[in-house]
Parts: C-alpha cells; sequence; structure tokens
C-alpha cells in the first residue's frame, strides 16, 4: 500500500506540475495603465512566450487566457491584456488609432521580454480578426519576433474586408439587387469621407434619405460615424490601410488559421495576398489552415462571438496551434 501510495503522490505531483501558473500583470503603455494575465508552463525556463493581440470591440484577456494550456502545453507562456478601455484597462478604444493599438501591443512584449524566466529572443504575437492588422505592424514596430499566428484576419484590407462583411449581411437579409446598389453606393461616401475628411455635409444628406431603406439596418453608418475631426483622424486607416507592406518584410514563422465560411472577412482572398505577401518576404516559412465549415471565430457555424450555447470550435483548431509551435519552437 505504501508503494501505491507513493506513485498516486507523484502522479498526483506530475498533473499538478502540468498546471500552468498565472499572475496579474499592470503595464504602461504610454499614459495609460493596461491590466493583464501572465501565464508560465511549469518549469524554470527560459520560456517562448506570446502576446496576444485583439480583435475590433472592446475585449478582455479572458477569451485568450481560456486557451493558455494550448501554449503552455508546448512550454510557451501567454500576456494577454484587457483592451485599451476595456476590463480593467485604461483608456478608451474608440477613441484610439491603429498606432495606439500597436503601442499597446509593443508595450505588452516590452513588458514580456523583461520578465524572468522568459528568453526575449524567442517572443511571438498571436492575433485574432483585426489583430491581423496590427500584429505584422507592431512586428516591425516592437523588435524582431520570434514568430507569429494570424487567426480570422490580416491581408485584405480594412475596407476590403468591412465591404464583404457587408454584402453578406445584405445577402443573408434578402435585400434585392437595387437595393444592395444604393447601400454600396452610400458606403462609398462613408468610406471616402472616412479616409479623407471630405465631402461631410454630403454624406450627412445622403443618411438622411436613407435612414428608412429596408438595408440600413445591416449597416447603420450613424453608429460608426465620426462625432469629430479628430475621432475621424483616428479611424481614418480603416478606409486606408494596406497591411501587404508590413507583411511583406516579416521573415519569421507564420501560422495561419481561417474558417472557410466567414462572413466577416473574404477567405479566398485573404489566403491570396498572405501568399503574396509571404513571397514578396521571401519568407517560405508558413502554414496556412482553411476549416472546412468554420465561421469567423473558427466554430462550425452560428454566431461566431457571442452567446451562450456557442457552436463548436473547428476539430483540431487549438491544437494545430500547440503541434505548430512545438515544431517550429524545438
Amino acid at each position: 500500500m505504501r508503494i501505491i501510495g507513493m506513485i498516486l503522490l507523484g502522479l498526483l505531483a506530475q498533473l499538478s506540475a502540468a498546471e500552468p501558473r498565472t499572475e496579474e500583470v499592470r503595464f504602461a503603455s504610454g499614459e495609460i495603465e493596461l491590466a493583464g494575465t501572465l501565464v508560465r508552463p511549469e518549469g524554470e525556463g527560459p520560456f517562448p512566450g506570446v502576446v496576444f493581440v485583439h480583435g475590433s470591440g472592446p475585449h478582455t484577456r479572458a477569451g485568450p487566457v481560456s486557451y493558455a494550456s494550448t501554449f503552455t502545453d508546448a512550454g510557451v507562456g501567454m500576456l494577454a491584456f484587457d483592451k485599451r478601455g476595456s476590463g480593467e484597462s485604461e483608456g478608451n478604444w474608440i477613441t484610439s488609432s491603429l498606432d495606439d493599438l500597436v503601442g499597446d501591443v509593443c508595450a505588452a512584449v516590452d513588458y514580456l521580454r523583461a520578465q524572468p524566466g522568459f528568453d526575449a529572443n524567442r517572443i511571438g504575437l498571436w492575433g485574432v480578426s483585426q489583430g491581423g492588422w496590427i500584429a505584422p505592424v507592431a512586428a516591425l514596430r516592437c523588435g524582431p519576433m520570434a514568430f507569429m499566428i494570424v487567426v480570422s484576419g490580416g491581408a485584405v484590407s480594412p475596407l476590403q474586408s468591412e465591404l464583404y462583411s457587408y454584402q453578406r449581411a445584405f445577402e443573408r437579409g434578402g435585400i434585392d439587387a437595387e437595393q444592395q446598389a444604393e447601400a454600396f453606393s452610400v458606403l462609398g461616401d462613408y468610406f471616402w469621407y472616412l479616409g479623407t475628411g471630405k465631402d461631410r455635409e454630403k454624406l450627412i444628406r445622403r443618411l438622411e434619405q436613407v435612414r428608412e431603406r429596408p438595408w440600413y439596418r445591416y449597416a447603420n453608418l450613424d453608429r460608426i460615424m465620426p462625432s469629430s475631426e479628430a475621432g475621424r483622424l483616428n479611424w481614418a486607416w480603416v478606409a486606408k490601410f494596406d497591411p501587404l507592406p508590413s507583411i511583406s518584410r516579416f521573415k519569421a514563422p507564420v501560422l495561419l488559421i481561417f474558417g472557410d465560411e466567414d462572413d466577416n472577412q473574404p477567405t479566398e482572398e485573404a489566403v491570396k495576398r498572405w501568399k503574396q505577401g509571404m513571397a514578396l518576404a521571401g519568407n517560405d516559412n508558413y502554414r496556412i489552415k482553411v476549416f472546412e465549415g468554420a465561421n469567423h471565430g473558427i466554430r462550425l457555424g452560428g454566431d461566431a462571438h457571442h452567446g451562450a450555447g456557442r457552436p463548436p470550435l473547428a476539430d483540431g483548431y487549438p491544437e494545430i496551434i500547440g503541434a505548430w509551435l512545438a515544431d517550429i519552437l524545438e
């Protein structure tokens, strides 16, 4: 019995050792303070690490931290933080520019690099959705990154992605071709104003004329209309940004994951442009995985983002990340 007891104690110790260690942290990004969670694999290190890069909208660290074991099982630590203006982080994502969001990622990278037990030369980025545009830009500004994982993002421009998502929404809503033509004409005026600051009054007049159209419920431009010139400048990148220049300078390993039923961006075009960017970079150390039947959240149908009873993740989604990391970091 004593031997059996010792064996059981040893097994329990091994199971306990496999548990990731978490620590609540705070760090500065310019004049604001960001709150996050640092997750360490068991052991002494030095460990590789990954910084999570948020998608659009308000997000906390809760989502990425729920995937922590995917990384720690591969011997990789994680830093995930509440997006500015969300959770316990200061600031306001609504009034922030692309430059501000990139700065937050670099602040997180700098913080992680400085932590004991982490290898400053083996830090990477994990971006989802909008994070697919932010991560390659951050990779250039934050110093050399060891790897990059992008899920449902990047390569196509924000404008392409926006127009595609409106197209899918109109189709699901049964909006006819004539109404769609009007909608895209108005959307053209909106993105022209957003990118240039010109013809605001013309746009406002058009919005007054179309608010009762059936299509307007799927493209409520009043909701996203900047209230000031400063606000417009912060969001002008959505109309103007080209992701290829930053992608074409990234030389480290890249993992790209998509769903072929994504309503938020054109997956086929995104894959094509990622390949184009990798070719321009002379980088053949990348892998692309497209999950059949998966949506923007790499879930099998249903709402990609929110709600109880969310559809299941595509089979093998987290596992492919862990296996890829183990392969490139061995």
